[in-house]
């Protein structure tokens, strides 16, 4: 196969007449191409920062593997980035299928979200409804499961591989040739979390809720079951030791069951006495309830026997808050059960790998084919001014605070009428920085709490030209470019918290990995505000803590970063 040929035949098929590949592009293209047919290695890691066409690379290389008959996944980290590339197979017109989890679409007979559509409640199967034709979610589905190529989000993916394939005949999805993962260095956490089971405040007031409804409608008494739960659940927030807690999750599953067992008779019971109208409000609410029910006991399932398949030693009990997650030490055996196998040839995308040989390790891979791209942005109007004496860890914080919060008062005068960015690690330390905020400077500064707050204040910074966002959850997933950002300061080098009892095991095992979590936090903040060959911002890191972190990982620095930094030794 001519690759060169069939790299120019994607460009003169879907590309614009004007377009020019960005340096390094065709190249990894190529080489990508060429190692899937060599047969050498089975992992491909793309180095690519942004701005160098990752999208590109992966439709390019897809739609090649296509033509000699080899079909594939391109996978993304989340919607958002979905969504992109469902604008990007429009524009181009390439007719892959997107399908999204069941809760993106609404059902077109009752309205409702489709895991409370009308097959779901009433124990259908979907196909045997009239509406399925017309049905958004299957639709969708169908035209992916079909597609050559299939562009499906991480957590769907994961659903479909180790959940829906083996349970049904003719799955919608199954292992294909390829695979290629953007956004990868989110793997590990995407799979982890996935596997991961979450007691909150509000189970109890869930299960009270199903109990009552049961009784009151003659089907199972679940009194005992509730009460025992409810011991349970009390004895997992006081015990630490492995072995119990353990126990306890078995014995928890166990109850689980006998709950869903009531819930699918209760769809039954809707279809029986609701078969031509809506079953009532009340009803709909349990019958969600069931649904959470499911998903929380499939986690509980699957986590009591990753611990029974590899050791008692590896459950992490880790508090958070008012909830309490449980967590699974050998990441190497969920990467291997629950990703690598489901692919013969996996291609690993994204701008911050930072150590590729520490990255390698994290996802449990031993070999792979490394592709560096460089980065085609101009950083001349870009630099990294790093003030290196004083320290932000939490036993210097508060003595050097007073000067902190001086230079960041001083640092935004500088920049006044520009909008910009202060990452601060935590919200404790945010409303530190809040407090010594000048009042002209807190009038301009955007603070919030929670998801919903930091939409609000996000739409604030584009309206208004003068606006600073402060918080510690900045480092990912928005787009600051051009004059939404020229500027941006690290009040701190953003470490995860030691206090989170599965990050403090995992450091005790592998310090290299905590650092190299912190570099890739570093990698994503910079590029929050440079998104472009025409952007530019300033960035300041005020924390001396980054010495530390150069000295220990240099490797996992790229030259685009280090060659940007100013030492400022005030």
């Amino acid at each position: 196969m001519d690759i060169e040929q069939r790299i120019q035949d994607f460009k003169e098929t879907f590309l614009p007449e004007k377009f020019e590949w960005r340096r390094g592009q065709k190249e990894a293209i190529k080489q990508i191409v060429e190692t899937y047919f060599e047969g050498k290695y089975k992992i491909v890691v793309l180095d690519a920062p942004v701005g160098s066409g990752k999208s590109i690379i992966a439709m390019a290389v897809s739609w090649i593997l296509n033509k000699r008959d080899k079909n594939g996944y391109i996978l993304a980290s989340d919607i958002t980035l979905q969504e992109q590339y469902e604008k990007d197979f429009k524009s181009m017109n390439l007719n892959w299928g997107s399908v999204k989890g069941i809760d993106n679409y609404d059902c077109n007979d009752n309205g409702e979200r489709l895991s409370m559509g009308t097959c779901k409640i009433r124990n259908k199967r979907p196909r045997s409804m009239p509406c399925y034709n017309d049905c958004q979610y299957y639709s969708a589905r169908d035209k992916a499961s079909d597609s050559e190529t299939s562009l499906l989000n991480y957590a769907y993916w994961l659903i479909m591989m180790n959940y829906v394939q083996g349970s049904i005949e003719n799955p919608p999805f199954e292992t294909r040739d390829f695979m290629i993962a953007d956004e990868a260095h989110k793997i590990v956490d995407i799979v982890q979390s996935h596997y991961s089971p979450k007691f909150d405040k509000l189970m109890n007031r869930k299960f009270e809720r199903l109990t009552n409804f049961f009784n009151d409608h003659n089907m199972k008494n679940h009194d005992l079951d509730f009460v025992t739960l409810k011991n349970l659940i009390t004895q997992l927030e006081t015990s630490e030791v492995a072995l119990t807690l353990f126990d306890i999750l078995k014995k928890i599953e166990i109850i689980l069951r006998s709950y869903l067992r009531s819930v699918s008779v209760l769809k039954d019971k809707v279809d029986k006495e609701y078969k031509s109208s809506e079953p009532p409000k009340k009803w709909k609410a349990i019958l969600k309830t069931g649904d959470w029910l499911k998903d929380f006991h499939c986690k509980i399932e699957d986590y009591i026997e990753i611990i029974d398949k590899t050791s008692i030693d590896h459950l992490i009990k880790n508090p958070n808050g008012e909830d309490i997650v449980f967590n699974c030490l050998f990441e190497s055996y969920l990467m291997h059960k629950y990703f690598h196998k489901w692919s013969d040839f996996t291609v690993l995308m994204s701008a911050t790998f930072a150590d590729p040989k520490e990255y390698l390790r994290s996802i449990a891979i031993s070999g792979a084919k490394y592709i560096k791209m460089e980065s085609n942005f101009n950083f001349t109007k870009s630099p990294i001014y790093f003030y290196n004496k004083r320290k932000m860890s939490y036993s210097q914080i508060d003595a050097n605070l007073p000067w902190l919060n001086k230079t960041i008062n001083s640092i935004i005068f500088k920049h006044k009428g520009e909008r910009g960015v202060i990452h601060t690690a935590s919200y404790h330390l945010a409303m530190k920085i809040w407090d010594g905020l000048s009042k002209q400077n807190k009038n301009r500064v955007l603070v919030y709490s929670g998801t919903e707050e930091k939409r609000q204040v996000l739409e604030q910074l584009k309206r208004f030209p003068d606006k600073i966002l402060m918080g510690p959850s900045l480092l990912e997933g928005i787009d600051l470019k051009d004059d939404w950002s020229r500027f941006q300061i690290f009040a701190k080098v953003p470490y995860l918290s030691l206090g989170d009892r599965f990050v403090k095991a995992k450091m005790d095992r592998n310090p290299a990995w905590y650092r190299n979590k912190a570099v890739i936090a570093i990698l994503q903040g910079t590029g929050r505000s440079v998104r472009s060959e025409t952007d530019w911002a300033v960035t300041y890191i005020l924390d001396g803590a980054l010495s530390d972190l150069i000295h220990r990982s240099p490797a996992a620095f790229p030259v685009e970063f280090r060659s940007r930094v100013k030492l400022i030794r005030e």
